[in-house]
This record gives structure tokens, C-alpha cells and sequence, in this order.
């Protein structure tokens, strides 16, 4: 694994252009190599190629109207991690994905996101990402993890925030808007147009974060406030958005209609176009408290 020697400064939809220092990057889908997953499942389309306890007690999964599916696809480990909590401007939900094929990683991003859900009504999302990463330097035998996390705010409205390379994107009748910005080696590339002048973005470069649960402080966690108005949240693990694209993802939730189906659905197709790796999904109707500002 080599040290960034590039910076990144992943903040509020990561504007283009900004620098700062950042941690050595994690590798997070070592994918083996290998055929599709064999599920069976039709997609219906084409196939495209504050103090806070350490450690809570485990997150309610699927409370109220939000859904969520994991997959272990043809890794060795399930090493990703979803949970939800609360309801209303209380609900706080979060996708994680360990870095690395291992108990060590599954460990991380089960302590990541249950921490970060049981924090997040009360400091925050991005307080409670970096509670997260309290909680994981300090669990015995935990590796690393990326995570997303999306939560409410007291007035009305909500957040979301990130490291790495999970996703939240926001389905509306309107389309749907992609709400994070991967922090990887790749997509740092691309937003100083290295794709544009000749330089080869490496297909690996995709999967070496630049920032990790384990590493994030306040300068480079990203964060940005959720959109006013009704629609569906949905986070993702990179085993799902690396196949499936924007589009895809909000047909599959539109034609779904039910959360718990959406995320199932979501990770099944993944599987069924090509994802090796780990494919982890929570969809969820944004509460009238989320929505209203």
C-alpha cells in the first residue's frame, strides 16, 4: 500500500480546487477475480458493466418505513454494516463498509455504524462519524471502515457525511442527485481534470480511499445538508454503486415502491451485473421533519 502523496480536502460537496494533508489512503475492494454471483435476480434492465457510549447496544435495522440488505457477494467476510435508529428528526442512519476481506474489517464497520447512529440524533452526523472513529481506535481487534451517515437535525432538515467511498444519493420525483463526493485517489484525480489531459486514471485508483473512519478528523470528514423537500434517501456501499449507476439505482427504488424491497433489490442487482465485492443498501422515505425546513 503506498502513502498519499496527493491532497484532499473533502468538505461540503468537496469544491473543487481546495488542499489540505490527509492520512495514507486503505485499500477497500481487494475483489478476487472470478464469474457474476449467479443469483438469478432480473434487474429489469441491461446489464452495465458528545460522552457516548463505545459501544451501544446494536442498532434497530429496518424501524418504521426505511429497509436495508447486505450481501456478502464473493468476498470471504460480510465486512459491511447497516444500521438505523430513532424516527422523525431522531432517525439516524448509516451504511459502512470495512476495509479489507476480513473479521477485523467486519468488526470496524460494525462498531462504525452502530455508534454513529446511536450519537448521530443527539451531536450530529459529522460529530458522530468522528465518535465513530473514537469508538473503532479503541475496539480491540477492529481494523478500519468508510462509512456514510445521515441524520436529522432538531429545527427540521438533515445531514449527511462521509468518508471514503459510500454513497448517499437522494431520489425525487425530479431525479435523482448523488449527495457525497468519493474520497479516492481516482476521483481526486478527476476533479483537477487529470482525466483531461492524458493522464490514465487507473481502474485500481477507484478503490484506495483517502479517508478512513480510523483516520477522518474535523478537516476532512465530508458533510453537506440534506436538499429541502420530499423524496428517498438511499446509502450505498461501493459494492452496489460501482455497478449500478445513478439512474439505475432510482429505477430500481421507484419501481420497488417499499424500502425493504428497494434495498434488497439494490444489492441483488448489483450482484447480477458483475459485483464481486460486499454490497450493503438502506433505503429510506424522508421524514415530514427531514423534509421541512
Amino acid at each position: 500500500m503506498t502513502p498519499a502523496t496527493v491532497p484532499a480536502r473533502p468538505t461540503d460537496r468537496l469544491p473543487r480546487g481546495a488542499s489540505a494533508g490527509v492520512p495514507a489512503p486503505r485499500t477497500t475492494s481487494d475483489a478476487p477475480s472470478g464469474a457474476g454471483s449467479g443469483t438469478g435476480f432480473d434487474p429489469g434492465f441491461d446489464s452495465p458493466t458528545d460522552t457516548l457510549p463505545l459501544r451501544p447496544p446494536p442498532a434497530l435495522r429496518t424501524p418504521g418505513a426505511a429497509g436495508s440488505a447486505s450481501v456478502r457477494g464473493l468476498r470471504r467476510v460480510a465486512a459491511d454494516a447497516t444500521a438505523v435508529r430513532g424516527a422523525g428528526s431522531g432517525l439516524a442512519l448509516a451504511v459502512a463498509d470495512g476495509v479489507g476481506d476480513s473479521a477485523a474489517a467486519a468488526l470496524a464497520a460494525r462498531v462504525a455504524a452502530d455508534v454513529a447512529v446511536a450519537a448521530a440524533p443527539r451531536i450530529g452526523s459529522m460529530h458522530a462519524l468522528l465518535a465513530a472513529r473514537d469508538a473503532v481506535r479503541l475496539e480491540p481487534g477492529a481494523a478500519d471502515a468508510v462509512m456514510v451517515v445521515a441524520a436529522g437535525l432538531a429545527g427540521g432538515g438533515w445531514t449527511v457525511s462521509w468518508v471514503g467511498d459510500c454513497r448517499a444519493l437522494l431520489v425525487t420525483d425530479r431525479g435523482v442527485e448523488l449527495l457525497t463526493h468519493d474520497h479516492t485517489v481516482a476521483q481526486w484525480l478527476r476533479d483537477r481534470g487529470k482525466d483531461q489531459d492524458g493522464t490514465e486514471i487507473v481502474p485500481a485508483w477507484e478503490n484506495i480511499v483517502m479517508t478512513t473512519v480510523g483516520s477522518v478528523g474535523p478537516d476532512t470528514v465530508g458533510h453537506a445538508r440534506g436538499p429541502a423537500g420530499p423524496g428517498t434517501l438511499v446509502l450505498v456501499s461501493d459494492g452496489v454503486h460501482r455497478t449500478l449507476d445513478e439512474e439505475t439505482i432510482a429505477f430500481l427504488v421507484r419501481r420497488a415502491g417499499a424500502p425493504a424491497r428497494a434495498s434488497r433489490d439494490l444489492v441483488d442487482a448489483a450482484l447480477a451485473t458483475g459485483s464481486h465485492d460486499n454490497a450493503s443498501a438502506t433505503v429510506v422515505p424522508l421524514p415530514e421533519e427531514w423534509a421541512a425546513r
